[in-house]
């Protein structure tokens, strides 16, 4: 029961710092959104799909710990600002370079002041990530730092973050 109250206030202060934000930060996001259109080709908005919550953690003993095609938890799909040219089609995720030449003028901007991560109050409001916890990964990205590192599929107790 002390588990569901702290879980329920948790949630609640997540709606509510994401529902603040996304007003606070509304004006701002429609600048951001206008200047990534005017800068290059391509949508707005970057869409990825991301390993987040390993509920089966969460059922404890007797509950559901099968799943078929074991991603390390559930999939959900992150939102950020496009800061990159739109890629070719590509089946090797790979991470962003400092110095990584597909970054536009206007991605180096927001990625410098982290700007490009607003649209994750979304994903924060609808549930999908707390504004704290650990970065969520793409799912071969994670199976590769899974098996780089011991106990790294750890991190998915808890709802991923926008900020860790």
């Amino acid at each position: 029961m002390r588990r569901l109250h702290r879980e329920g206030g948790r949630r609640a202060l997540n709606v509510a710092i994401a529902a603040v934000g996304l007003v606070l930060t509304l004006p701002l996001m429609i600048v951001i959104a206008v200047l990534i259109k005017l800068t290059s080709r391509g949508p707005v908005l970057f869409a990825q799909t991301r390993v987040g919550l390993d509920r089966r953690a969460l059922t404890g003993a007797g509950g559901n710990t099968r799943r078929h095609g074991d991603v390390g938890g559930q999939l959900f799909t992150m939102y950020k600002f496009r800061t990159m040219e739109v890629a070719k089609e590509t089946a090797r995720q790979v991470w962003a370079r400092p110095d990584d030449p597909r970054v536009t003028s206007i991605g180096r901007v927001l990625r410098k002041f982290r700007l490009d991560e607003l649209p994750q109050l979304w994903n924060v409001l609808i549930g999908d990530m707390n504004v704290v916890g650990p970065r969520p990964e793409q799912p071969s990205i994670f199976k590769y730092l899974s098996a780089q590192i011991q106990g790294y599929a750890r991190r998915q107790r808890v709802s991923p973050g926008i900020t860790g």
